[in-house]
């Protein structure tokens, strides 16, 4: 198929999954999430005049912002993932469409990226707003560390909608699918509120989950000291570079994306 008929599918199927009122529910969630991130103007008149400081505080309340945003990417990732995948297939809607002469790994990209591409976009530009908000004298760093949040975002809803379409297509009952899919990234989103102690010797390892990982990849990227108890000299995110943080997030991102796109291609089989 022509990149003109992969984007009219991409279009439509963008104006199917975001039609009102589920751009504005998710804009708004992901919104209160994000306000309480806005660093108080008595605390920002304190610092401005100290350049390394204001930068430190910028990076901090974009880190700040991106975990806070977390939990609504995911979940409505999960959702909308699922109800895509699911509830096409449930209705009949999925098989129509691949008995046309439509390319399979196509329909699958379009898909799965008019969710994900829409989600990166709106945490980026929320960002932006809530962190300008408290940091307006200098807007041009805040677009600059706001950036940050895209291949962060990016790559967590990537494995989020891998391992959303999975669930979706071994169900294939929307909401069982539904449900399903959003308690497992729920699941992985609690890993990323415990923080490393001693007392939980397991914890140093949970840097090393999907979403934990990134925030972890976003914090180094942003110059940011992780976040461990002070009584833990030998934790991972210590020891471990960014650039490692990095290819794990890219793995994580891969991991089930690809069989995915390799599976529904090859094997899944749309009629019951």
């Amino acid at each position: 198929m022509s990149v003109k008929a992969g984007l009219a599918l991409l279009k439509a199927e963008m104006g199917k999954v975001w039609r009102s009122p589920i751009l504005e529910i998710t804009i708004a969630l992901m919104a209160i999430m994000s306000v309480t991130a806005v660093t108080s103007l008595n605390e920002l008149v304190v610092h401005s005049e100290f350049s390394a400081a204001f930068q430190s505080m910028i990076a901090g309340s974009v880190s700040a912002t991106m975990i806070l945003l977390l939990l609504p990417l995911v979940v409505m990732c999960a959702v909308l993932m699922s109800l895509s995948f699911a509830r096409d297939y449930e209705q009949g809607l999925m098989q129509s469409v691949l008995s046309l002469p439509v390319s399979r790994r196509l329909f699958f990209i379009t898909k799965f990226f008019a969710i994900v591409l829409p989600l990166v976009l709106i945490s980026w530009v929320l960002t932006m707003f809530f962190v300008g908000a408290s940091f307006y004298p200098d807007m041009l760093l805040v677009v600059k560390f706001s950036c940050y949040i895209l291949p962060v975002s990016f790559l967590s809803l990537m494995f989020c909608g891998g391992l959303s379409v999975l669930i979706a297509l071994v169900i294939k009952r929307t909401i069982p699918s539904v449900l399903t899919a959003m308690l497992a990234n729920i699941f992985f989103w609690f890993l990323t509120t415990i923080y490393t102690k001693k007392s939980l010797f397991y914890a140093n390892y949970l840097c090393l989950t999907p979403y934990k990982g990134n925030l972890v990849f976003l914090d180094k990227i942003l110059g940011i000291d992780p976040r461990v108890g002070l009584d833990v000299v030998n934790a991972f995110e210590f020891s471990l570079p960014a650039n490692i943080f990095g290819v794990l997030t890219i793995f994580y991102a891969c991991i089930l994306v690809i069989p995915m796109i390799v599976y529904f291609c090859r094997r899944f089989e749309v009629c019951e």
